[in-house]
C-alpha cells in the first residue's frame, strides 16, 4: 500500500510557481528550502524585470541543486497578481503551489500538500495553511499569521469570509488542475477585478469546490522586510505589521479593491456550477460589491451579524466607519 501511495506522488505533475522581482537578497534561501521534499516537482519561474542579480542567482542555485527549472519571463511587466496569473495560465500540471521569492518553506511542505490533494485531483480544490510570520531582523521570533491579524475564529472556512479574509495566503496555497481550469475560464475577469491571486483562487474554490485549511502540517515561514509588498501596504511610521492600523487612504483603497473583487465574482458566477452554496456567496457578493459606496448602518450590521466583515476587529471597525462616512468609488 505504501509503495502504491509513493508511486502516486511520482505520477502527478507538480508545479511550483515562483515569481521574482529584485529578490536577490532572499531568493536563494527560498530555493534551498524547496528541495527538502521527496515529491518530484518542476520550478516554473517568472522574473518580473528584476534590475538586481535575481536572475543569475536563481539559475545558478537551481543548477547547483539539480532542480528542474522552466522559465516563463514576459516582455512587459506583469506586477501582482498578474505575474502569478501569467504562470497559472502558462503551466499545465496536476497540482500547483504559489511561491514567493522571500519566504522559507518548512521541510515537507510540498509532500504534505500533494498528499492532501491526491484524493481530489478531479475536483476544484485549494488547500492552505496558517503561515508563520517573522521579521527579517528577528528571524527566531515567529508567530502564526492568524494571530498577527487577530483572525482566529472557529468559522475560518465559512462562506461568509470569502470576500474579507486573510486566512488563505498565497504562499501557503496548493491547488488542483480543475481549479486552475476554472480560473482559465474567467482569466480576463480575474485579471481585471481580483484583489489578488490567492483571494481569487480561494473564492472560486469556495464557490465551486472546496477550500480547506490544513493544520499540524509543514507551512511557510512568511518573511517581513522593508521591501515586502504586504509591509509596504500596511506599515506606516515605522510600525510593525502587527501593531499597525490602516490609514484613511489605505481604508479607501481596501474598500475599492474588495468591492471590485466581488464585482468580478458576480460576472463569473453565471458560468459556475449552480448550487445552494453558490447562491449564498452570490447574495453576499451583491452586498460587498457596493462597499466602495457610502453605506447604511443597516447594511453594515447585516454583514457583521453574518460574520462577513474582516475578522480583525480593528480592520472591521475602521472599514465600517469609512463605509458610513464616505464614498470611495471615485
Amino acid at each position: 500500500m505504501r509503495s502504491l501511495f509513493a508511486s502516486s506522488f511520482n505520477m502527478v505533475e507538480v508545479a511550483v510557481l515562483l515569481c521574482t522581482c529584485n529578490g536577490a537578497r532572499f531568493v536563494e534561501q527560498q530555493i534551498d528550502s524547496l528541495i527538502q521534499n521527496s515529491t518530484p516537482f518542476t520550478l516554473h519561474w517568472l522574473d518580473d524585470h528584476s534590475t538586481d542579480d535575481t536572475r543569475q542567482i536563481v539559475r545558478a542555485r537551481a543548477q547547483s541543486l539539480g532542480l528542474k527549472l522552466q522559465e516563463w519571463h514576459q516582455p512587459e511587466r506583469q506586477f501582482l497578481p498578474g505575474a502569478f496569473f501569467q504562470l497559472l495560465e502558462s503551466v499545465a500540471a496536476d497540482i500547483y503551489f504559489f511561491c514567493d521569492q522571500d519566504d522559507i518553506w518548512q521541510p515537507g511542505k510540498i509532500d504534505s500538500g500533494v498528499a492532501h490533494l491526491l484524493p481530489d485531483l478531479a475536483s476544484p480544490v485549494v488547500c492552505f495553511t496558517d503561515s508563520l510570520m517573522f521579521y527579517d531582523d528577528e528571524p527566531d521570533v515567529v508567530r502564526p499569521l492568524s494571530e498577527v491579524f487577530d483572525c482566529r475564529h472557529p468559522g475560518a472556512q465559512q462562506e461568509s469570509r470569502v470576500f474579507m479574509t486573510v486566512i488563505a495566503p498565497g504562499h501557503t496555497q496548493c491547488l488542483t488542475r480543475p481549479l486552475r481550469d476554472l480560473y482559465l475560464e474567467h482569466k480576463s475577469i480575474a485579471r481585471a477585478y481580483a484583489r489578488n491571486h490567492d483571494a481569487w483562487m480561494y473564492l472560486i474554490a469556495s464557490a465551486s469546490g472546496s477550500a480547506r485549511l490544513l493544520t499540524n502540517v509543514p507551512t511557510a515561514l512568511y518573511r517581513q522586510h522593508d521591501d515586502n509588498v504586504t509591509a509596504a501596504l500596511l506599515r506606516r511610521g515605522g510600525k510593525r505589521l502587527d501593531r499597525s492600523t490602516l490609514t484613511w487612504k489605505q481604508q479607501q483603497m481596501l474598500r475599492r479593491r474588495t468591492a471590485r473583487h466581488a464585482q468580478g465574482f458576480l460576472l463569473a458566477a453565471p458560468t459556475l456550477v449552480q448550487s445552494d452554496k453558490l447562491e449564498r456567496i452570490v447574495a453576499l457578493a451583491r452586498l460587498v460589491a457596493t462597499l466602495d459606496q457610502r453605506q447604511s448602518l443597516g447594511t453594515l450590521l447585516r454583514l457583521a451579524r453574518g460574520r462577513a466583515m474582516w475578522a480583525n476587529r480593528r480592520w472591521a471597525f475602521c472599514f465600517a466607519a469609512a463605509c458610513l462616512w464616505s464614498d470611495a468609488s471615485a
